[in-house]
C-alpha cells in the first residue's frame, strides 16, 4: 500500500486554474465605403478595421508538483486573446445586400484570434438594388466574439441616382457643303461624389460628317464639378445637302468599378449654299482644231469664314493645258478671284469635248483640305476649213498663158500700127 502510494506521488499533478476576467473589448476602429456614393445597381465594398482594444486583462493559471518529499507551485498569467467566431453584415431593408457572387455567403467564420492592441481588416462585397431609393442606409455589421462581448455597428451607405451628363452649349443648326464649324459641349458630374475614366466619344451615321477628334479624355471629375469639350464638325463634299443629318455625343464614366454612359442626341443640316464657288466667265463655243481655246474663270468664298491655299485645277489626262494648276492663294470671306487657262487642242478629238476643273482649297482652322467638284466646260473641236484657191501650178500656167497672151496681143498691135504709117 505504501510502495503503490510512494508510486503514485512520484507522478507529476498539474492543475491549472483561471482568474476571472470580463473578457476582451473588440471595436470598430475605421470603415470606408468604395465607392462612396453608390448608383442603383452599383456594386462596392465596405472595407472594415477590427481591432482588440483590450490590452489589461489577463488570465492566470497555478501548476502545482507534488512528490514524496515536497510539493511546488508555480504561476503563469497571460493576456487575453478576442476569439472572432463570425462576422456578418444584416440590413432591415433589402436595397443593400452582401454580394454573392456564384457562392451562397453572408458572413465569415473562423475569423481568429485577435491579441490585446492587435487589429485586422475586412472587407465585404456589397450591392444597391436598382430599385434602391436615393437616401442612406445603415446595414449592420456584426461581430461576434467568443470569449468576450458581441458587436453591433451600423455603417452609413448612401445611394443617388444622380448621373453624369453631356449638356450642348454651341452646336450649329445647319453647315454648308465642305464647311466647318467649332461644337462645344459641357461635361457635368452632378453626383456628391467624384467619377473616374470620362470619355466622351461621337457617333454618327452619316458619311457625309466628319468629327475631330472622334474621342475626348477627361479622366476624373470631382463632385459637381464641370468640364468644357470641343469637337470640329466638318461637311464632305461627297455628302448629301439640304437634309437634316443626326448624331450624338455619349459621355461613360465609372462609379468605383461600375461603368455608366450618358447620351445626347442632336442633328444638323447641311446646306449646299454658302459654298465656294468656281464661276465660269469666257469659254470659246467652238475651236478649230490645232488652235488654242482660252477659259475664264471667277473664285468666290461665299463661305461665312476665311480660306487659304486655294486652287484651280484641270484635271483633264492627255491634253496639254496651261497652267496646269491656278494658284490663287488665302481668301477672305466675299472674295472674287480670276483663273484663267489655255487648252491647247491638238490632242483633242473632234467634236464636242468636256475639260473639267476642279476647285481646292484648306480651312483655316483644322487645315483641313477639300475638293470640291468644280466645273465641267463643253467646247465645240472644228477641223480646220479646206483652202478654195486654185492649185499654184495651174495657177502659174494660167498666168504665163495670160501674159504670153498679152505680148502676142501687144506685137500684133504695133505691127498693124506700122503699116498704116506706111
Amino acid at each position: 500500500m505504501t510502495a503503490l502510494f510512494t508510486a503514485v506521488s512520484l507522478l507529476l499533478l498539474v492543475t491549472a486554474t483561471a482568474s476571472a476576467a470580463e473578457g476582451p473589448a473588440v471595436m470598430i476602429t475605421n470603415y470606408t465605403v468604395e465607392p462612396e456614393v453608390l448608383m442603383p445597381g452599383d456594386t462596392g465594398t465596405i472595407t472594415l478595421t477590427i481591432k482588440n482594444m483590450d490590452t489589461k486583462s489577463s488570465e492566470t493559471k497555478t501548476t502545482t508538483t507534488t512528490t514524496t518529499s515536497y510539493t511546488s507551485a508555480t504561476t503563469a498569467t497571460s493576456t487575453i486573446s478576442a476569439e472572432i467566431k463570425t462576422i456578418r453584415l444584416s440590413s432591415r431593408s433589402r436595397e443593400i445586400e452582401w454580394l454573392t457572387e456564384g457562392f451562397q455567403r453572408s458572413e465569415y467564420y473562423n475569423v481568429g484570434a485577435l491579441g490585446p492592441g492587435e487589429s485586422v481588416t475586412i472587407s465585404f462585397p456589397i450591392k444597391a438594388t436598382v430599385y434602391a431609393s436615393d437616401r442612406t442606409y445603415f446595414p449592420e455589421v456584426y461581430i461576434e466574439v467568443e470569449n468576450g462581448e458581441n458587436v453591433r455597428f451600423p455603417v452609413r451607405v448612401k445611394v443617388d441616382s444622380s448621373e453624369v451628363e453631356i449638356i450642348e452649349k454651341n452646336i450649329p443648326s445647319e453647315i454648308s457643303l465642305s464647311e466647318s464649324k467649332q461644337m462645344t459641349m459641357v461635361v457635368a458630374n452632378n453626383r456628391p461624389n467624384q467619377v473616374s475614366g470620362v470619355n466622351v466619344l461621337v457617333n454618327s451615321k452619316s458619311d457625309g460628317l466628319e468629327f475631330t477628334p472622334e474621342r475626348i479624355f477627361i479622366g476624373n471629375l470631382a463632385a459637381y464639378e464641370k468640364k468644357e469639350v470641343n469637337f470640329s464638325l466638318q461637311t464632305q463634299t461627297s455628302g448629301k445637302a439640304d437634309k437634316n443629318e443626326e448624331f450624338s455625343f455619349v459621355v461613360t464614366y465609372k462609379n468605383g468599378d461600375n461603368s455608366h454612359h450618358n447620351e445626347l442626341k442632336s442633328s444638323v443640316f447641311v446646306r449646299s449654299i454658302a459654298d465656294v464657288k468656281l464661276i465660269l466667265v469666257n469659254a470659246p463655243e467652238y475651236v478649230l482644231k490645232e488652235d488654242v481655246a482660252k477659259i475664264d474663270f471667277d473664285v468666290a468664298n461665299g463661305m461665312a469664314k476665311d480660306i487659304k491655299a486655294v486652287s484651280v485645277v484641270p484635271v483633264m489626262e492627255g491634253v496639254r493645258i496651261l497652267p496646269s494648276e491656278y494658284f490663287i492663294g488665302d481668301m477672305e470671306v466675299g472674295d472674287v478671284f480670276s483663273a484663267s487657262f489655255d487648252v491647247y487642242t491638238s490632242d483633242l478629238r473632234i467634236g464636242d469635248t468636256g475639260i473639267p476643273f476642279t476647285l481646292v482649297f484648306k480651312d483655316v482652322d483644322t487645315d483641313k483640305q477639300y475638293e470640291t467638284q468644280g466645273y465641267e466646260v463643253h467646247v465645240e473641236v472644228r477641223e480646220q476649213q479646206k483652202s478654195e484657191l486654185p492649185n499654184p501650178v495651174l495657177f502659174v500656167a494660167l498666168l504665163a498663158i495670160v501674159l504670153v497672151a498679152v505680148l502676142v496681143g501687144v506685137r500684133v498691135k504695133r505691127k498693124r500700127g506700122r503699116r498704116e504709117k506706111r
